[in-house]
């Protein structure tokens, strides 16, 4: 005779069989957007990037040292001057806002969070190889490092103290970024074959990012979209430059996974006139964000459509953020607007550097 369960038990029972129909996902994400929503409102407003364009070097300094860049600044003040402070300033402070936010998440979104700033180890790698090619020194390159991935600031450092770039490539064997230079083959010169390098980077990036989210789940099905829509954008910038560049290339320029785009048709575009250019990307949905630029693509050229696009990806993320509220994307809102944010001031203290005019370091910013 069956046992009589108590109504504890049955409970117990009932919730159990509703998790095995019911994907679930754990998470704090009410806490986690919550702090995020905070942390973005704190972000510069679109009239801070004028005043900045308005101030020299040592101004833009002080003014992040009055802000949320303060702590770092004054670190580092001592020590390094101008740009240089500028670039490890709002690099230290990216890494710590970044990490803090992975170790505030719970679950499965931490999980998410964690594997979706990877993309700083792919960033850092590619810094590392490029100063042991050309030979700059550590110091050289340190400013640029952002240590919010797995590979942490003592990793990346050791990296930097490496001798050669085979010893860089030896310490990588074993993190997922080994198959990059085993993809290359014994014949493969860093200073000829860089690119197809840093391809190979891009590529096991993005496949072990979308290789681990199981679209089960909303969370999990938001943060694939996401993933798959940045894809496309990554590939029409690609589709562009090779597009204008006329160039053929003996590997796979175009990454596989986007929301639309198949690496098929990139290829087949990138060979097209203008016209027929224009004509096939009309088909997209996001053609209409970007057709008076791709108008204006022989005046204004490419770097004018890829501004064009990563305004695009942040009010569509911004909007999707706010449909979703307690999600995933507005996380991932939050990271690319901070991001963007650190590269606006790199920009604008780079170009006051190079004796840029206001203009045309204005045009170069995504607000």
């Amino acid at each position: 005779m069956a046992a009589i369960l108590s109504e504890d038990e049955q409970y117990r029972a009932f919730v159990t069989r509703i998790k095995e129909k019911i994907p679930f996902e754990p998470g704090n994400y009410e806490y986690v957007s919550a702090r995020v929503r905070a942390k973005k409102a704190a972000l510069y407003p679109a009239d801070t990037y004028p005043r900045l364009l308005q101030m020299e070097i040592p101004q833009i300094a002080r003014f992040l040292g009055e802000g949320g860049y303060k702590e770092e600044v004054l670190a580092l003040g001592a020590r390094l001057r101008g740009v240089d402070l500028i670039e490890r300033a709002t690099a230290d402070n990216l890494a710590k806002v970044f990490t803090r936010i992975i170790e505030i998440s719970e679950g499965r979104l931490r999980i998410m969070v964690a594997m979706y700033l990877d993309r700083w180890d792919v960033a850092n790698i590619k810094t590392i190889l490029r100063a042991k090619v050309y030979g700059a020194s550590a110091a050289e390159v340190e400013e640029d490092l952002v240590a919010a991935g797995s590979l942490d600031a003592s990793f990346l450092h050791a990296l930097l103290e490496k001798e050669t770039v085979d010893e860089v490539f030896k310490a990588l064997e074993g993190t997922i970024y080994g198959e990059a230079r085993r993809q290359m083959g014994d014949s493969f010169d860093p200073a000829k074959d860089r690119a197809s390098y840093e391809d190979a980077l891009a590529h096991i990036y993005y496949r072990h990012l979308l290789d681990s989210i199981q679209p089960r789940t909303e969370p999990s099905r938001l943060f694939n979209e996401f993933v798959r829509r940045e894809i496309d954008i990554l590939n029409i910038k690609t589709l562009l430059r090779v597009w204008r560049a006329k160039a053929s290339f003996a590997h796979d320029v175009f990454l596989d996974g986007g929301l639309e785009l198949k690496t098929d048709d990139l290829r087949e575009m990138s060979a097209l006139d203008l016209p027929a250019l224009v004509a096939r990307l009309s088909s997209y949905s996001f053609y209409e964000e970007i057709a008076t630029a791709l108008k204006e693509i022989e005046a204004k050229g490419v770097a004018h459509v890829e501004r064009t696009l990563e305004k695009f990806h942040l009010k569509a993320a911004s909007r999707y953020s706010h449909i979703h509220p307690l999600s995933v994307l507005p996380v991932l809102d939050f990271l690319a607007r901070k991001t963007r944010e650190v590269e606006n001031i790199r920009i604008i203290a780079r170009g006051k550097e190079h004796g840029i005019g206001t203009d045309a370091i204005k045009e170069l910013l995504v607000i």
